[in-house]
Parts: structure tokens; sequence; C-alpha cells
């Protein structure tokens, strides 16, 4: 038998443990692995990698990506976030449907749909939006091929319209909603009226500076956003999942939930595992993410739910801010715009902390790659090294330095990605393939022009 591709002496990580191995490709899928030692001169090959040294693990599948087209062009764009993606080995991206107008149909959903395919340089899957204006629009999303929802509560903007539920009697009927199509719905947590009474205090008290920001959403207000979502989600069946989440006490208080036999899924990101409050109060808007980044022993509690599986997945949310909202934040901070461009850092970021002790291999492959497709019903299509799946492969050095620049990135907005540049980290992403098939080398793109990207719906 020929094959497209043979990834020769790779160390191979998943879930399951690292193995010396051999990576046979056919067809744009996985059609074999062969145990280190076996005799592959006989094997024919249009390509072969020699991995040796290196370590191969399944593409990201990320369910955290903000790309603002249509609509929000400025931010990011179908273009500059999918090559990102391709240069940091997030293989499957999953795009929030918060863009202008905002995906909340049918009817949004195949358009948006369109968009990726001819733009995207990386497979994709997309999030639908539910909330109290939406919800005839709920079911109609699942049957159109979306992995999931993402909705708010809290106040209104245009990009949020048909995602926004306003207080618990439209939580409690879009999660009824949503249970009926054993699609997860991911929410914001924060209780947007303790904010909004504690920014107007800091601003009535002069305070525009950047520790204000912090202070202003302080970490109960992201508990008590959970806790109706926890009792009504446990009440309706509904899968519940909690995006970016930054309190330990969340995680703590899911398990009493998960106990009762509710279905909830906690994610957290990289800048909540890594930076703290002092970032915040050293950058200003450069670090500005909401939730906002906490103070250092927040990050220790975190790593500590990690350790002992309280956290289920591991995404970037990535989401650039624009240079004019920067700006204004260095002057104000709450007027400027906050979120990080993490989609080419994510991988590097946590091979890091791999060599930090922190975490190991088998458990990224589990956070970032085959959980989050098992969450979205795409696996074991994607987030997965196994015979049948797509060959989403990522060869990373595991003991090379790093050192991130914002202007190497392909990310529309550089400087939004500050708080990355000039980090030193230990862990590299060498070679990056998407079915079999080369899209990035070293963090630069190696495709003329996006072709050939799949739009991935549950299996």
């Amino acid at each position: 038998m020929s094959f497209e591709l043979v990834i020769k002496s790779a160390k191979i990580a998943t879930s399951s443990g690292t193995r010396e191995g051999n990576l046979l490709v056919k067809d744009g899928r996985i059609a074999a692995v062969a145990a280190a030692g076996v005799d592959t001169a006989g094997i024919v090959a249009r390509e072969v990698v020699d991995a040796s040294g290196l370590y191969a693990l399944p593409g990201m599948v990320d369910l955290h990506v903000h790309i603002g087209e249509p609509g929000k062009e400025d931010k990011e764009d179908a273009t500059t976030g999918t090559k990102a993606a391709a240069a940091g080995g997030v293989t499957t991206i999953t795009v929030m449907p918060n863009c202008v107008p905002p995906v909340n149909s049918r009817t949004g959903v195949l358009a948006r749909a369109d968009l990726f395919k001819s733009k995207s340089y990386v497979d994709f899957a997309l999030l639908g939006g539910a909330g109290g204006e939406s919800l005839d629009h709920i079911v109609e999303q699942a049957e159109a091929g979306v992995v999931g929802y993402k909705s708010y509560v809290g106040s209104y903007r245009e990009d949020r319209r048909g995602l926004l539920c306003q207080g618990n009697g439209d939580i409690y009927d879009v999660l009824r909603k949503v249970s009926s199509t054993d699609r997860f719905i991911g929410y914001h947590c924060e209780d947007s009226a303790v904010i909004r009474r504690r920014t107007r205090e800091l601003l009535d008290a002069g305070r525009v500076d950047f520790t204000a920001y912090h202070e202003s959403r302080p970490e109960f207000t992201e508990v008590l956003a959970t806790l109706p979502l926890m009792e009504i989600a446990g009440a309706t069946g509904a899968r519940l999942y909690l995006v970016h989440i930054s309190c330990a006490r969340i995680v703590e208080l899911a398990e009493i939930w998960r106990n009762g036999g509710a279905d909830i899924t906690i994610e957290t990101c990289p800048h909540y595992l890594i930076f703290t409050d002092e970032d915040t109060a050293r950058l200003g808007p450069y670090a500005e993410v909401a939730p906002p980044l906490r103070p250092a022993y927040e990050v220790e509690a975190l790593w500590e739910a990690l350790a002992r599986g309280g956290i289920d997945v591991i995404a970037t949310d990535h989401a650039p801010g624009t240079p004019d909202e920067k700006a204004k934040g260095m002057k104000n901070i709450f007027e400027g715009g906050g979120g990080l461009p993490e989609l080419e850092v994510a991988w590097p970021l946590m091979l890091d902390q791999v060599n930090q002790g922190r975490t190991s291999l088998e458990d990224l492959a589990f956070l970032m790659a085959e959980n989050p497709a098992r969450v979205a019903g795409i696996y074991p299509q994607k987030g997965s090294l196994e015979p049948g799946s797509d060959a989403d492969i990522v060869l990373v050095d595991l003991h090379a330095p790093h050192v991130m620049s914002e202007k190497s990135m392909y990310t529309k907005n550089q400087d939004s990605a500050r708080i990355f540049d000039g980090m030193k980290v230990t862990g590299r992403v060498e070679k990056v393939f998407q079915r079999g098939r080369l899209i990035s080398e070293r963090g630069r793109v190696v495709m003329d022009r996006p072709t050939g990207a799949q739009w991935v719906r549950p299996v």
C-alpha cells in the first residue's frame, strides 16, 4: 500500500500515553500507527518526514475563537485569523457567533459557513447564537450543523442580538430548547449588574487607572453568574459549557451540580494559567480580558483544579483588539477594548508549562484536542491520532527555546499581543499538518492561498 505521508520516528503523545512510532497517512486520514522498530523500508510514500526527537500531538481543537468577519473585520478577519491558527497548530477552530449581523438563525449559520469555506486556512466548526430573542431559531441552527451555542447574560450590544438572556426566565427558556438539540451551550459568566455598579463607583471616585479594571470585576461577580446557570442546567438537562473560567471557586461549586447529574464542562485559557493582575497593572488594555486576570493565588488554585481533573478544556478565547481601542484604554481603562490574540501562542505557552513540570503532554493532548472534540461531537474525526481520524498533526520540539514576537504574527492586530512580545519560552511548534498536508512550519504558513478548508459538523 502506498501512502501520502509517513511521519517517522515521532514520539506520539495522546491522552492514553506517549509511544514512539510512525504515522502513516492516506486520503487525508491516519491509516495506521506503526510501532517503533517496525521495518518501514518497504513502505511507499509521497512524502516522508523524519520526526526524530520531536513529539507528535493532535492538532488543537479550539472551542473559543472570535473572528469578527462579517461586520467586525477591524478586529480580525477570516483570512488573518485562520492563518494565525495554521501557524500556531490550531487545526480546527470553533467560531463564535458574535459578528455583525450575529449568527442566530439557520440562514446566518449557512452564510458564515460559506464565508469560511472560501477564506479559511484551517478546518472550522461553528457556534450558533441562543438567547431570548432567538428561541424559535435554536433547533434550526443545530439542524444546519452548529456544534453548540453561545449566549450572554447582561447588556445589549449589536453583536449580541439573539445571543442575550435577560435574566433567569430567558436562561430557563433557552436551556430547555438547547437541551432538545443535544448540543452544548457556552455562557460568558460575569454578573453585569454588580460590575456596572462597581464601575460607576470607581468612575465617581476618579479611578480610570489600570488596576481599577480588576477592581470593577472581582472574583465573586464571576461566581455569581454561574450559580443560576448551573442550577437551571441541572433542572433542564442542558449541556452547560462555562467559558474562560478564571476562578477555582467555580470549579469547586460545579462539583456539587456534577455530583447531582448536571452536565457541566469547564473551560479555561492559557492566560489565566500564566499571567496575573500584576500584568494588567503593568500593561493596562494590552492585558485586558474579561473576566480579568486574577491574583497569583487564583492562578495557583486554577492549576490545582486542573491537576485534580476539575477543568475539562483549554481554549484560547482569541479576540484581538484594535489599536484605537487599546489607545483609549491607556487613557481610561474603562473606555478601552480588551482581548488577546492567542491562536499563535497557545501551544508554546503550554509547552513551556510542561517543561516547568506544571502539566504533561498527555494532559495537553486531552485538554486542547481530544476533549474539545468530544464536547463538540466531532471526535474521533478531530482530536485523535488513531487510525481513521483526520491527519491533523502538530510536531513540536519540546526543548527548543522560543522567543515570541508580535511582529511575526499573522493576527490583524499584532500590537494587541504585547503581553506575549519578547516572552521567552521553551517549546516550539515545528510543523503543522491538516489532513496530511503541511500548512505551516516554524510559525510560517506555507500555503499560498486558502484551499480545501472543511466545515466540521457533529457526527
